[in-house]
């Protein structure tokens, strides 16, 4: 039997352990996390629908027989003459019943809208259009004429 020559092993060194963090940076990974979840938060909920409260002051209120509200999403359109109405609403009333104020709720998102007030009374109709930019008001008040 021939025998080989034995290498010599190195012996085994444990891995170094990593230097340890400085205490500051312990104290600054949370305020980093908030803040990152703060900031995708804010990013996710700004688009997301809010519902606020719309009261249409009447003009001559028991001269009116039908209203209709339509709503209409500007902030995507990119100058569209053909957008399609987002939210609409339609009140049917008999002559002089009609409230003086009416409130409603829509629930929409921030942003620029057209709205279509259109108003039916006994002696014809009116149509009034206003450019709104929705925000931080949870409640609005349009006087109709």
């Amino acid at each position: 039997m021939s025998s080989l020559p034995q290498e010599p092993s190195e012996p085994i060194t444990p891995p170094a352990e990593p230097a340890p963090r400085p205490a500051w940076a312990k104290r600054l990974a949370p305020a980093i996390l908030v803040a990152g979840v703060l900031l995708a938060g804010s990013v996710l909920f700004k688009g997301m629908p809010e519902e606020r409260e719309i009261e249409l002051r009447l003009d001559d209120a028991s001269t009116v027989v039908q209203l209709d509200m339509t709503w209409t999403d500007r902030s995507a359109s990119d100058g569209v003459a053909d957008v399609a109405p987002v939210h609409g609403s339609t009140w049917r009333f008999a002559e002089g019943t009609a409230p003086k104020a009416l409130l409603t709720k829509v629930r929409l998102p921030d942003g620029r809208y057209d709205l279509e007030i259109a108003v039916a009374r006994t002696r014809g109709r009116d149509v009034t259009s206003r450019a709104i930019t929705l925000g931080d008001a949870s409640r609005i008040t349009f006087p109709v004429r």
